[in-house]
């Protein structure tokens, strides 16, 4: 019994795991990490001019 419910939790585990996985928003975007860090480079740049010019 304890067998079984042991493989069973593991089983339900893994299967949480990968469902939160392929349900992530960023999964659907084809962007290099390169590129990733120049577009939150940029928008910190244009925040700190924004609050500089307020």
């Amino acid at each position: 019994m304890i067998d079984n419910f042991s493989i069973a939790l593991t089983h339900v585990l893994l299967a949480i795991g990968l469902w939160r996985l392929l349900h992530r928003d960023d999964l659907d975007q084809e962007v290099s990490p390169r590129d990733a860090w120049r577009r939150q480079r940029d928008a910190e740049a244009r925040a700190r001019d924004a609050a500089s010019d307020a």
